[in-house]
């Protein structure tokens, strides 16, 4: 898609990830090849120390303005995309501080075929900010009003996030 919105001559970019749980850690992996440069996207370090970084092999720094939004309900790979974002400083994340779901969990069946779910290691951004239980604080913090919820039908005039978001975006694409 962002192929698609370059070839459109697009002068900046929102990605809103708000309200998103996350996803494929190969999946974050993978959009963020168009956007940060060559390296480490996230690492996951386990009870040993034992380092795993995921990395951007092709890596193409975008040099478009660039806005994530993120909230509370921002988790796990969503967290891992703000992250990358913020580490190396391709564009600014606006809103609330997010959920802060960094574990790597898996899965193992016992003896009478139940399961148990075991965290094996924990995420870090590439300059080694942990996600777990601490979540991505914005460069930006902007609250919705109050009795305002977000969802994907919220009117813009009471998205006083996208709004800044929007302003923001705004003056990087005017040199401010």
């Amino acid at each position: 898609q962002l192929v698609e919105l370059k070839e459109k001559n697009i002068k900046g970019l929102i990605i809103d990830l708000r309200n998103n749980p996350g996803g494929l850690i190969t999946s974050v992996v993978s959009c963020l090849e168009d956007i940060i440069p060559k390296g480490t996207v996230v690492y996951t370090k386990d009870k040993y120390n034992k380092r795993n970084d995921y990395l951007v092999n092709k890596g193409e720094k975008l040099e478009l303005p660039l806005v994530v939004l993120v909230n509370k309900n921002s988790a796990s790979a969503s967290e891992i995309f703000a992250g990358a974002v913020q580490d190396y400083n391709i564009g600014t994340v606006v809103g609330e501080k997010t959920f802060g779901k960094g574990v790597v969990q898996s899965i193992y069946r016992l003896q009478d075929n139940s399961s148990i779910k075991l965290t094996v290691s924990r995420y870090y951004t590439p300059k080694g900010r942990m996600i777990d239980k601490k979540g991505i604080e914005p460069d930006v913090q902007v609250d919705l009003p109050e009795n305002v919820e977000y969802n994907s039908d919220l009117e813009i005039d009471k998205d006083t996030q996208l709004k800044k978001a929007i302003d923001i975006l705004e003056g990087k694409m005017k040199g401010k």
